[in-house]
């Protein structure tokens, strides 16, 4: 089952020498709503803040989308289609406060039918992922572990993509 797959590095941002140096830093998030692999349009983003709605908008007829994150903030993007689970991820946008270059975020969201099979309906309500800052890779990725628990949970089986 696969949920969402993500890959970074779309191009570095260098606006100052340091971060107190500028308002409005945001983190790119570039991404496209997938089903069975092939482009699906006609999907509803809403994000959250703080668990308050800031944004919601609509994928393009090929399931792109793009949206900018305030940097040192979490969000909660969730992702609707019409027949489909809604999706649920966690974005993490904090930054090492001495980072001022940083790559944008690429995500993929593979969305699954309602009812599919051998779903547990208790972990539908937590995110299908959550992505922060990781420092070994030098960018912003989702959370192998975590992406591997909740997807056997989900469907019965760990897959690599969410």
């Amino acid at each position: 089952m696969a949920m969402l797959a993500s890959s970074v590095v779309f191009g570095q941002r260098k606006l100052v020498d340091k971060r107190d140096q500028a308002a409005g830093w945001y983190l790119p998030v570039h991404g496209q709503v997938l089903v069975e692999g092939k482009q699906a349009g006609g999907t509803e983003l809403v994000l959250y803040k703080d668990n308050q709605e800031v944004s919601r908008t609509a994928t393009d007829k090929k399931g792109r989308f793009q949206i900018q994150l305030d940097i040192d903030n979490q969000f909660t993007l969730h992702i609707l289609k019409e027949g489909f689970e809604a999706k649920m991820i966690y974005i993490d946008a904090t930054l090492p406060p001495e980072l001022v270059t940083y790559p944008d975020y690429e995500l993929y969201a593979n969305m699954v039918p309602l009812n599919a099979k051998n779903m547990d309906p208790f972990y539908s309500d937590f995110p299908s992922a959550i992505i922060r800052w990781n420092e070994e890779m030098d960018g912003f990725y989702h959370s192998d572990h975590y992406l591997t628990h909740i997807q056997t949970k989900l469907a019965g089986y760990a897959s690599a993509t969410f």
